[in-house]
């Protein structure tokens, strides 16, 4: 960039003005264009003037607009979020706002990514026992969050190309903890009958922990058995079916009178359940008391996915029952199928062509009946006489009692 005088000619401030200006003259006429910071009015100086040189500019493509930093970006996605997990992304947004906050969308690239990646990999805890500070599912969910903000940007054309797409994501490790019959007994026997209904429900209906706590009546039909979820977290409406189970406890709650939501606060009318505060007080405490570890609410949402598949529900089922939009995220119970792939690997074995093998007293009639099927079989196919005798075969494979002359076997049918 040409200097004069030992400044920066054509970036600038104007007085009485916010900001920093990048004043240029294309085709005898000046513009000017205005940038956020200094070192984003030296980028955009650089990129216009090498326009002018190769006669590419265009003052209707090229504005000031299309440099944003990243700070200013994830903000602006902020405002127009109406996800449900806004919580979340406020703080992957805080984040990524002070890793690479100040950099422009156009100067982010893979090897900065790579080296965060890292360096979060290698933080550890202020402790003495040495543990990480964030986990690779962590990890993951910070880079999942910038990869979806930076998409927003090449739709809005701030940016050509992803710089996240060139990071590979860390393995986790897939645990999926449920509660057990013993497990569930003894929950069930330190906790007040109130307050087990909270966590039965869950069970039976396999909701998430927001979808159970902020149900309102209107999303409840007790006649159909079907509850109506507007909005959840797949952002579908979805139908969930109600058990028997289900239908008891809701008969049972009083708020079916008194409230609009089905599990209300028992401090502020008007208001639902609080969540966090029912675990803090009241469920992770009776977890303590009944010697379970390794639980969190979700953990009953497992629960009710793990008894059904066990019970014999098939994986499509289960995946419309809990609400999954992909079927690998169902697939994660597949193992605790009594019957998944045990019918399917028995389709097309050799076991349906190899012959039964009768017990010792009735040797002779039986193999004398295997080798006579076998024998129409293989002459029906092509009349041919048959050589050797497949009983004989099987013969030669089976374990022989010592002292005991095998049996003499007949073609005659």
């Amino acid at each position: 960039m040409a200097r004069k005088g030992g400044k920066d000619r054509g970036v600038l401030q104007r007085k009485g003005r916010k900001g920093w200006w990048v004043r240029l003259y294309a085709n005898g006429r000046e513009r000017w264009f205005r940038c956020d910071t200094k070192s984003q009015a030296k980028a955009l100086y650089g990129r216009l003037k090498a326009d002018i040189r190769e006669g590419k500019f265009f003052p209707e493509k090229f504005t000031a607009s299309k440099e944003i930093t990243l700070r200013a970006w994830i903000s602006r996605c902020l405002e127009g979020s109406t996800n449900r997990g806004i919580e979340n992304e406020r703080r992957y947004g805080r984040r990524w706002s002070l890793l690479l906050g100040s950099r422009l969308l156009t100067q982010i690239t893979v090897d900065d990514l790579r080296r965060i990646q890292a360096k979060m990999r290698a933080k550890l805890k202020a402790d003495e026992l040495a543990q990480r500070q964030w986990s690779d599912a962590t990890i993951n969910r910070h880079f999942g969050y910038l990869r979806r903000v930076l998409n927003l940007a090449i739709k809005d054309g701030h940016l050509a190309r992803n710089p996240v797409s060139g990071v590979k994501f860390l393995p986790e490790a897939s645990t999926t903890r449920f509660l057990s019959d013993d497990e569930l007994t003894r929950l069930k026997n330190v906790m007040t009958p109130e307050h087990w209904q909270l966590v039965a429900f869950a069970i039976e209906t396999g909701l998430r922990r927001e979808e159970q706590f902020l149900l309102k009546w209107t999303q409840v039909d007790l006649e159909n058995g079907v509850l109506t979820l507007p909005l959840p977290k797949g952002g579908r409406t979805r139908h969930v079916p109600l058990s028997e189970g289900a239908k008891t406890i809701l008969r049972t709650l009083p708020s079916i009178l008194t409230s609009g939501w089905v599990f209300p606060s028992l401090i502020t009318k008007g208001l639902p359940l609080d969540s966090r505060n029912f675990m803090r007080r009241v469920y992770e405490p009776a977890l303590r008391k009944a010697g379970i570890e390794g639980v969190c609410w979700h953990t009953l949402r497992h629960t009710a996915a793990s008894r059904r598949i066990m019970a014999g529900v098939d994986l499509v089922s289960l995946k419309m029952f809990l609400g999954h939009r992909n079927i690998d995220t169902t697939m994660r119970y597949s193992h605790l199928s009594p019957d998944h792939l045990r019918q399917a690997v028995n389709k097309g074995s050799l076991s349906t062509d190899v012959p039964f093998i009768p017990s010792a007293p009735n040797l002779d009639n039986g193999m004398s009946k295997i080798a006579s099927r076998s024998l129409n079989r293989d002459q029906n196919r092509d009349q041919t006489p048959m050589k050797k005798s497949y009983c004989s075969d099987v013969i030669d494979f089976m374990v022989r009692p010592a002292g005991i002359e095998p049996a003499t076997l007949s073609l005659e049918g």
